[in-house]
């Protein structure tokens, strides 16, 4: 499953990675931070969601506010399978397109062609 989230993460239109503290994998799209996975087992997973998905999420198990981003309501999983692999994948394009429609007009209309050609 770690894979395959990497994989995810990395095929969306215009996102670039950068690897931090030789343990973490950060996802950026317009410079912006949308995911960060530890490289390092138990993969936690961790990603911006809206005000009502990040409340009903930290509802569930092994789901908590992420450390120093829950205020921007971010999530970390503690382990990657806390969440069915196509429920994962789906916050995850959720992510990313809250990123993207806070970037500026003319970023968003290039990632949107991007997206178009894909």
């Amino acid at each position: 499953m770690f894979d395959h989230t990497l994989d995810l993460c990395r095929s969306l239109p215009a996102v670039i990675t950068e690897q931090k503290w030789d343990n973490e994998l950060r996802f950026y799209v317009g410079e912006k931070l949308f995911c960060m996975i530890s490289l390092e087992p138990p993969h936690s997973v961790s990603f911006k969601c809206s005000q009502h998905q990040f409340h009903q999420l930290i509802s569930r198990p092994g789901i908590v506010p992420a450390p120093h981003l829950a205020r921007y309501h971010w999530v970390q999983l503690k382990q990657e399978d806390a969440l069915p692999a196509t429920e994962l994948e789906n916050f995850l394009q959720n992510a990313y397109e809250i990123i993207v429609s806070t970037l500026p007009p003319y970023e968003q209309e290039a990632i949107h062609k991007m997206k178009a050609h894909a």
